[in-house]
């Protein structure tokens, strides 16, 4: 797993917390939009070259 993947499982995970959050009302819409963004983003990067060095 690459560094650019690990970021974006983390911006997935932060969707998800921020989806799940009973503290703030818009929470659910920026969730989810966050976590559709990021699982877009995770599909894109792993279909991306490595680089080797």
């Amino acid at each position: 797993m690459s560094a650019r993947e690990k970021w974006v499982l983390v911006g997935m995970a932060a969707g998800v917390a921020t989806l799940l959050q009973p503290w703030w009302a818009q929470g659910v819409r920026v969730g989810f939009f966050a976590t559709a963004l990021f699982t877009l983003l995770h599909i894109v990067v792993a279909h991306l070259p490595e680089k080797r060095g």
